[in-house]
């Protein structure tokens, strides 16, 4: 099984996903964005070659933006189709990143028909109330996506 995760670069969500479905024996291949935030920012602007100097100090981080954010929605876009399912995750610890990324990628599995884990606590619960209509399932942690991930996976 392929699972696409979804949510925020950034902290250790991610490893805390691969050791709990790890421990399970869960025979799991995960994928998602790009991990390292300054990769994944740089991405279209390192493959072209472009830097300030070709188009202007003012000019060059919308360049840099355009050039990242399409190469980023490719790979999402691929590997979501790739996927069995999407876990999205939307960490209530970091409410600073606003995570329209992951709100993007439910709407790119659900018109695939993918299968949806959204993960929020209470406090996301009426912001997120549309994208929870869309999931298959919501739970509180990404302890209890895995537990779903584990059930769906057994004999």
């Amino acid at each position: 099984m392929i699972v696409f995760l979804s949510g925020h670069i950034h902290g250790g969500w991610r490893d805390h996903v691969r050791e709990l479905a790890k421990g399970k024996g869960l025979d799991i291949t995960f994928k998602g964005p790009c991990e390292d935030h300054s990769l994944s920012d740089d991405i279209g602007v390192k493959i072209r070659g472009i830097s300030t100097q070709d188009v202007g100090e003012g000019f060059f981080p919308r360049v840099q933006d355009d050039l990242g954010g399409r190469i980023n929605n490719l790979r999402a876009r691929v590997w979501i189709g790739q996927s069995d399912l999407l876990i999205a995750y939307f960490d209530e610890d970091h409410k600073n990143y606003r995570q329209w990324n992951t709100s993007s990628d439910i709407g790119d599995a659900v018109a695939l028909g993918k299968p949806v884990i959204v993960v929020h606590g209470p406090g996301f619960r009426h912001s997120l109330k549309e994208l929870d209509g869309r999931a298959d399932v919501v739970v509180d942690s990404l302890e209890q996506a895995v537990n779903v991930l584990a059930y769906v996976c057994a004999d």
